[in-house]
């Protein structure tokens, strides 16, 4: 429970004065009620003893104190509730900020894919709000227990230890319920991770599931999750949904027997009849807070678990540091220069001490077989991670030494597997600049070859492109991917296998939107086709992490290694 508290108290801490404000409500309502047994004892006792005054007052008294205690109750539950809906929001952009922070490893390496940060996003975080709703019975019922004790201590402090002494047994079966319900949450979580992620499959993969008739595949497997799920869930609110009946007959038993030896005191001389009503109500009181502790008790240990699970995330360390006073990038640089640069993803090997000076203005083909390191190598360029060894060089300033947004602000990508937001056709231009009037859209569009077919959609630029660009075809996506760049106007461009995925009647109209891109730019090109690769000043083959060639088409050619069979294996394809 310890631990619980210190992960939730940073959480909560910023809402503190409001937190505190509603506990002390709380612990003021939970006092009005621990009154009530007495004002009924009273009450009884001017009925024996036929008080008209006590008998006219004292109901007024009661249904005020509970008149009050329902518009403290309001408030306290109006602000908890409230406050629980402001941390999960914070909660939620905290976990926001973090996966924008995080690098491109670890989203490649992360097991669970999308869904499983997804659900954490969601469900978790659900989980966690829910708990903070209940941190107020299980903060604010204490009080009213000790209250109750209290009372019956005053009443009978014989009676009253019976149910001291009952008091461990009941919390010996909630600690072991608690040990077993974050066991259980946790896997129904994970669950929960797996039915996300495959409900993200079929909608994303929308097309290849149908075509391979991957539907029965897809039902069957979330039918399997679903029950799995169905099956934690079950054993969850088993456990929870029994802490109350077992309360409860426990606590009928101690009732049952406390009855017996009052009546059995009242026959004797030694109790009042106003004693066992008093003793009664407590008795009531005291019950019902215990279950409603439990019921906070148990939200909390499943808090705690969704808590472990979305700190996995936040204390992660797979982000690219920065400097505290950053350089800035500077802007009479001549040359990209790979110093012993080394990177590894785990313990597979990728790049191996390479060492590269690319001249302003030059554009580097680079090329070799799959998983050879030339996306890697660009994605350094962009800080997605950093090397495991050596350094880049923009002129004479270390790339780690400047700021993130610096360095990206001066680099442009387009990419074979082209993003676009769910937004207008302007928007998803104007993303290459947000700092910039969007004024500059449509001219960036004409120099991308874009224009005309975006006049001719329904709402021209304003046309919406729903989820990924879905109504577009691939030549018209890579398109407005290259108008993105060209609105950006950066310096230093990446094509990363920008027009492998189009037939050649797109290619052709790409291409011609990447040259009027490429002008006066510094471009590292990713391409498997030798039209493009021709047009390279320099380049670079890259083989098991190494760059084993470097030259011109002509001279690569001409020495018949790797390059040469490179390119005579294209051909033959």
């Amino acid at each position: 429970m310890k631990v619980v508290f210190q992960k939730l108290w940073p959480e909560i801490s910023f809402h503190k004065k409001i937190i505190i404000g509603s506990l002390l409500i709380g612990i003021f309502i939970s006092a009005l009620k621990g009154v009530s047994p007495e004002l009924m004892r009273r009450l009884v006792q001017a009925w024996t003893e036929k008080d008209k005054d006590l008998s006219t007052y004292i109901p007024l008294l009661i249904s005020l104190t509970w008149i009050i205690s329902g518009i403290g109750r309001y408030f306290h539950l109006f602000w908890m509730k409230y406050t629980s809906d402001r941390i999960a929001v914070k909660l939620r952009r905290d976990l926001m900020n973090k996966y924008l922070s995080l690098n491109l490893a670890f989203f490649q390496n992360f097991m669970r894919g999308s869904g499983g940060l997804i659900s954490r996003m969601l469900t978790d975080i659900q989980i966690i709000q829910d708990s903070i709703h209940k941190l107020a019975d299980f903060i604010r019922e204490p009080f009213l227990v000790i209250f109750s004790l209290g009372y019956l201590i005053y009443l009978d402090w014989k009676l009253t230890i019976i149910i001291i002494i009952a008091i461990p047994f009941v919390t010996s079966i909630l600690r072991r319920m608690a040990k077993s319900l974050r066991k259980y949450g946790h896997r129904s979580q994970e669950t929960m991770e797996d039915l996300t992620k495959t409900l993200k499959e079929s909608l994303d993969g929308t097309r290849i599931v149908q075509s391979f008739n991957l539907e029965p595949e897809m039902r069957n497997r979330f039918n399997k999750q679903a029950e799995n799920y169905l099956e934690y869930r079950r054993k969850i609110v088993s456990r929870e949904e029994a802490t109350g009946p077992l309360s409860e007959s426990f606590g009928s038993i101690i009732l049952a027997l406390l009855m017996w030896y009052i009546g059995k005191q009242i026959f004797e001389g030694h109790l009042k009849v106003e004693d066992f009503v008093g003793f009664t109500f407590a008795i009531i009181l005291l019950q019902d807070s215990v279950k409603k502790v439990q019921s906070g008790y148990i939200k909390l240990q499943q808090a705690a678990t969704a808590l472990e699970r979305m700190h996995q995330i936040l204390d992660c360390q797979d982000v690219v540091p920065q400097l505290p006073a950053p350089k800035t990038f500077p802007s009479d640089w001549q040359n990209i220069e790979f110093r012993n640069v080394t990177f590894a993803f785990g313990e597979k090997p990728v790049l191996n001490n390479i060492n590269l000076t690319v001249r302003r203005g030059e554009m580097i083909a680079l090329v070799g077989a799959s998983g050879g390191g030339k996306s890697t190598l660009v994605n350094l360029i962009q800080r997605f991670f950093d090397p495991n060894e050596g350094d880049i060089y923009i002129g004479n300033v270390n790339i780690k030494d400047m700021s993130l947004k610096d360095l990206r602000d001066h680099i442009a990508l387009v990419a074979q597997d082209v993003f676009l937001f769910g937004d207008t056709i302007r928007y998803n231009i104007w993303a290459g600049d947000l700092s910039k009037d969007s004024s500059g859209v449509e001219d960036a569009a004409k120099i991308a070859n874009a224009h005309n077919f975006i006049i001719n959609t329904a709402d021209k630029y304003e046309t919406r492109l729903g989820d990924q660009g879905s109504r577009l075809s691939g030549g018209e996506k890579q398109r407005i991917s290259i108008a993105r760049a060209v609105f950006k106007d950066a310096p230093i461009l990446i094509l990363d296998e920008a027009t492998s995925a189009l037939d050649s009647e797109n290619e052709r109209e790409v291409q011609k939107g990447l040259d009027q891109l490429m002008k006066g730019r510094t471009a590292f090109v990713i391409a498997h086709r030798l039209s493009t690769i021709m047009k390279a000043d320099r380049i670079l083959v890259l083989k098991n992490g190494l760059v084993v060639e470097e030259g011109t088409h002509e001279s690569l050619m001409s020495r018949q290694g790797e390059y040469y069979n490179y390119q005579q294996l294209q051909s033959s394809l």
